[in-house]
């Protein structure tokens, strides 16, 4: 199939209602401001400075949760656009790192996956396109994260697990969702081993499972969430017990 040409701004904006119009500026059609180039990311320098740039926010904050919110901000702006794009919007995202653009807020935290004007945009293969974020985007910086950061890479599994789940789910209310390509996410989240045979990292991280309303769900391993002074509490959502959680705070 081939390529199809960028669709216009209006018509992004119209892949994100309800719930899903606070990500609407999560996908940015490039205007020539400056955006960091994803392969940045993987640079240690760049992390640690736009880290520190999100923890100069967060005064008295416990590290780990730093870097697990920076990355909670990271993960929903990118995940849920390109779930939304590929499933609503029959296209897929440049999100693997390399390749990938990303529009910055001045806090250092990730505003949105940046599209070039003039470039197409792939067909949308779902189950490839998703398999593309997750091997050539979450998987390599999660690993740097968790190898100079001091944050365990399931909790950020998680964190991107949550993002990708919720995402996966809008989709699935919306009548405009290609079902197949539906089935291949809800697969991604719920699959034991990988397409490659590894162990999935996203399997397990909701219970009783990603596909059950969020609402009723709850995540396998604490955000740290509470460890961020003024950071509104998860409640339910959070496996830790609430005084263990009050009496950290």
């Amino acid at each position: 199939m081939a390529p199809v040409p960028v669709p216009a701004a209006f018509d992004l904006a119209g892949l994100f209602a309800g719930d899903l119009a606070r990500f609407a500026g999560s996908l940015r059609v490039d205007d020539g401001a400056a955006h960091l180039d994803g392969r940045r990311l993987l640079e240690l320098a760049t992390l640690r400075e736009l880290i520190d740039r999100f923890g100069a926010t967060q005064a008295g904050g416990e590290p780990r949760a730093i870097v697990s919110m920076w990355s909670q901000w990271h993960f929903s702006n990118t995940i849920v656009p390109a779930t939304v794009v590929q499933l609503l919007g029959g296209v897929g995202l440049p999100v693997a790192l390399e390749g990938g653009r990303f529009a910055l807020h001045d806090n250092g935290c990730t505003a949105g996956v940046v599209i070039p004007p003039d470039h197409p945009l792939p067909p949308r293969q779902a189950k490839a396109g998703l398999e593309s974020l997750i091997e050539g985007h979450l998987s390599p910086l999660i690993t740097l994260l968790a190898g100079h950061f001091g944050i365990s890479a399931k909790l950020l599994w998680n964190n991107a697990a949550v993002s990708l789940a919720w995402s996966v789910q809008q989709c699935a209310a919306d009548p405009r969702v290609d079902r197949q390509g539906l089935a291949e996410a809800q697969a991604l989240l719920t699959a034991t081993l990988t397409s490659a045979g590894r162990k999935n990292p996203l399997d397990g991280a909701l219970r009783p499972s990603a596909l059950a309303p969020m609402e009723n769900c709850q995540r396998k391993i604490c955000c740290l969430r509470y460890l961020l002074p003024g950071m509104a509490d998860c409640g339910s959502f959070c496996p830790l017990p609430r005084h263990a959680r009050a009496a950290a705070a």
